[in-house]
């Protein structure tokens, strides 16, 4: 870990390191859990020194157990809130049931980030600071599976490297809001486009929790990306332009029809059927009704089996007589009619075989 040549390339600043190795000796974990308090204890001592000298611009920074030991700093300082505590994969064991004076929480300092990369495992699942990422899921790293690679120790110790990365990255770890690990692990958080950056260059107005996709390898951090659905953003909304639809062009259709009906629908060629007689007739197969034929009985007495010319006026007969009308049978009338084809005269009555 190259700490101070990342910071200083960056720009002017102090770094202090706390070792605490002779109060957690492997592989007692016990005693080592026991230990963060007088840790934390002593360090709350020298950041009281710093601040008498008027240094109040202080970044603690926290790895595994040593990530719990900021709570207990914050608890020994007298007069003085630290300003931001950054918590790299808090341990879990022995911190499951640990009340709030006991473990790293956001009462601890004014801000309070958390990154967890190795969580039900060595690291906490639960969250602990104002805002908590979770890098691929928080659980496994990519690229920490093998034959020759412990995966837990691995994944664990991705928190500073992904940390260490973000001091000077120029594309950053970015990530999406989530309400809550159920959530994520039921598949409710898709990644969107409305992200927020994690590690050293947090906004502190940075709140809730959040995943972070990485590489397998470094440089680890993926940048932002734009392709994906914005989520929790207002954004302007966007309305087609009206269309207006016009009427096709009805051919062969009196204006009373095209006024009736506007989109042609009741026109011949609606179906894309020709316009004029053919060979082939495209309703030969229909079903539809015909009258029989049947021969004149001229011995019926009855009304309807009269002809009708005897019922008309003798002035009307002279005319319709007069007028010399075709006749034509019975299955061309009925074409006439299905494509639209109708006598000049629309009060005359056809002449049917």
């Amino acid at each position: 870990m190259h700490w101070p040549t990342q910071y200083l390339a960056k720009a002017d600043y102090n770094i202090i390191y706390v070792d605490w190795s002779i109060l957690s000796p492997g592989p007692c974990y016990i005693s080592a859990v026991h230990n963060t308090k007088h840790a934390g204890t002593c360090t709350a001592q020298l950041v009281e020194r710093l601040v008498e000298t008027g240094n109040t611009d202080i970044h603690v920074i926290g790895f595994s157990l040593g990530a719990q030991v900021p709570n207990y700093i914050a608890r020994n300082l007298s007069s003085f809130m630290l300003p931001r505590i950054t918590g790299l994969d808090p341990a879990m064991p022995l911190f499951i049931t640990s009340g709030m004076a006991d473990k790293l929480d956001p009462s601890d300092a004014s801000y309070v980030d958390v990154i967890h990369t190795n969580a039900l495992v060595q690291g906490k699942m639960e969250r602990c600071g104002h805002a908590d990422f979770y890098m691929n899921g928080g659980i496994m790293q990519p690229g920490c599976n093998g034959q020759k690679i412990n995966s837990f120790a691995c994944s664990h110790q991705r928190a500073p490297a992904y940390f260490l990365e973000s001091i000077r990255s120029p594309k950053g770890f970015w990530g999406w809001a989530c309400s809550g690990y159920i959530s994520y692990l039921l598949g409710m958080c898709p990644p969107t486009n409305f992200l927020l950056e994690a590690g050293e260059n947090i906004r502190p107005s940075t709140r809730g929790m959040f995943m972070i996709d990485t590489n397998d390898s470094s440089p680890f951090a993926l940048g932002k990306w734009t392709d994906l659905p914005t989520l929790g953003a207002k954004q302007p909304q966007w309305r087609a332009p009206t269309q207006i639809l016009k009427a096709p062009p009805n051919q062969g259709v009196d204006p009373l029809l095209h006024h009736i009906d506007q989109f042609g629908k009741l026109a011949a060629n609606f179906n894309n059927l020709q316009m004029w007689p053919t060979e082939h007739d495209p309703y030969e197969h229909w079903t539809s009704f015909s009258p029989e034929q049947k021969e004149n009985d001229s011995d019926g007495d009855s009304v309807e089996e009269q002809d009708p010319v005897e019922f008309i006026e003798q002035d009307d007969r002279q005319m319709i007589s007069t007028e010399a009308r075709p006749t034509q049978s019975w299955w061309d009338y009925r074409r006439n009619l299905t494509y639209g084809f109708m006598e000049d005269n629309i009060f005359a009555v056809p002449t049917v075989d």
